[in-house]
């Protein structure tokens, strides 16, 4: 190929690298034992020196190389531009390159490192998968995340402001609270209803003088906490009460960053807008500012069975039969990139339900997954627990479940035996990836205003999303 046709620009050239790259070096093994070759690395650390340096690569050197070498001068030339493309990322361990200026602008004011003269997006990653190192996938050698155009098409992507980042340290936990909200059915207003032939139903909270109460002490006591991510669950969240949220949060909050205070306010999730049917919608509040940071509807609608009816003891359902969730199902995927890392909000049924996010969510290597839930109460090794795990180890996430302490309410102990939990964090547990070992921080709360705790009364916790070379050996050998 022509010099002509190779961009000069590190991110534009990694894509279009990447892309021509055959799978099969990945799977057969070759790019594994290139990688593992001195002179491909010393090549490779040539090149990302000459990057930070110049803040290009000439298209005419790139020729030669894949002249001479073919796939292992890409691959060579990949790792030399991920090297370089580390320290234009705000998740690598990296900084002071100068000559990538332009690229880390690309990234805040586009949303990606690449330009318009490539499809899809290169994101900085900010997240590993939580499982033993070994072979890698395409996409785990590298400290970039191709995102298809395919894939790009489905996924609301936004980095956030500097005004709106809380700035959270790489290397400090952040901690999480998770209010029920929700205590009894007498909170919550449940309808069942006959609509196309089937049994539908629909959840939202009441608007009562006592749940208002209940926001303005949980947000109290989010901030006597010192919780600086908060999630509350699915089915407490209206349009009226997103609009006493966003007043209690705003007028409340105290704008001084030396103090850490509460920042991301994830609302929960419930019918929002004038649709018939409408979203189940989650909105992911900016405390300070009032903003609506992030906003996504629930994917997949949840069918009750007649089982989980009696078991739950909902209000007037059908003794027989199933109940279907009366919701206009989401077709995006919203991801949010700040320094906590790379967010998405899961509702409930879409954790279990994975087809139809995970291959865009996996694409972007998301960080951080909230997500709210109606749900009977979470016991160890449930689906809540199998479904966190399961991210854990497949992305690299961070995973936080935030139920309500309604359906739980109406259950007695004896038809649910175990310990109950109102929260669960989940994450991985081995920064360097030696071991399936997932941290898993079960919390309660025995009322709707109070803040799920571990059994130490501390409150879980998290840890930002960030890029370490633990994970990339070839970012060790640049040093």
């Amino acid at each position: 190929m022509a010099a002509a046709a190779y961009p000069a620009e590190p991110a534009d050239l990694f894509v279009q690298l990447y892309d021509s790259m055959p799978d099969d070096a990945f799977k057969s093994w070759t790019a594994t034992r290139w990688y593992a070759e001195e002179r491909v690395r010393r090549k490779a650390g040539e090149i990302a020196d000459g990057v930070l340096e110049h803040g290009v690569l000439d298209p005419a050197e790139t020729a030669r190389i894949v002249s001479v070498r073919g796939d292992l001068g890409r691959f060579t030339i990949l790792l030399g531009l991920d090297i370089a493309l580390a320290h234009a990322s705000p998740y690598a361990p990296y900084h002071d390159a100068p000559a990538l200026a332009g690229v880390l602008v690309n990234y805040l004011t586009e949303g990606k490192l690449n330009g318009p003269g490539t499809t899809g997006a290169l994101l900085p990653r900010c997240a590993f998968p939580g499982r033993p190192r070994g072979t890698r996938s395409k996409a785990e050698f590298f400290g970039v995340h191709r995102v298809s155009q395919a894939e790009w098409e489905r996924i609301d992507h936004a980095v956030l402001p500097a005004v709106n980042d809380p700035h959270f340290s790489r290397d400090e936990p952040v901690t999480v609270g998770c209010a029920p909200v929700l205590e009894t059915f007498d909170d919550v207003d449940i309808e069942f209803e006959e609509r196309h032939g089937m049994t539908v139903y629909r959840l939202r909270p009441m608007d009562s003088s006592g749940i208002r109460s209940r926001i303005k002490a949980i947000v109290r006591r989010l901030d006597e906490s010192g919780a600086q991510l908060a999630v509350m669950p699915e089915a407490s969240l209206s349009d009226a009460l997103l609009e006493h949220w966003k007043e209690v949060a705003f007028d409340t909050a105290g704008r001084d960053r030396d103090r850490r205070p509460l920042r991301f306010l994830l609302l929960g999730s419930g019918p929002l807008g004038g649709e018939d049917p409408p979203p189940n919608r989650a909105v992911l509040l900016d405390r300070w500012t009032g903003q609506e940071l992030l906003v996504q509807d629930k994917l997949s609608g949840f069918t009750l069975d007649s089982g989980q009816m009696r078991l739950w003891r909902l209000p007037d359902a059908p003794p027989t039969g199933t109940a279907v969730e009366y919701a206009r199902p989401g077709t995006r995927i919203g991801v949010l990139d700040s320094s906590l890392g790379r967010l998405a909000v899961l509702i409930c049924e879409d954790l279990g339900r994975s087809i139809g996010w995970e291959r865009e969510l996996e694409a972007c290597g998301v960080s951080h997954l909230l997500v709210p839930i109606f749900s009977k109460p979470i016991l160890e090794h449930r689906w809540e627990d199998q479904g966190a795990e399961r991210q854990v180890v497949g992305l690299g996430s961070w995973v936080t479940v935030s139920n309500s302490l309604a359906v739980g309410a109406a259950i007695p102990d004896e038809d649910l035996p175990g310990t109950r939990y109102t929260c669960l964090v989940a994450g991985p547990k081995s920064l360097d990836r030696s071991a399936y070992v997932t941290e898993r921080q079960f919390g309660v709360a025995r009322t709707g205003a109070e803040l799920g705790r571990l059994p130490t009364s501390e409150l879980p916790r998290v840890f930002p999303g960030a890029a370490y070379d633990v994970w990339h050996p070839h970012w060790q050998d640049a040093k």
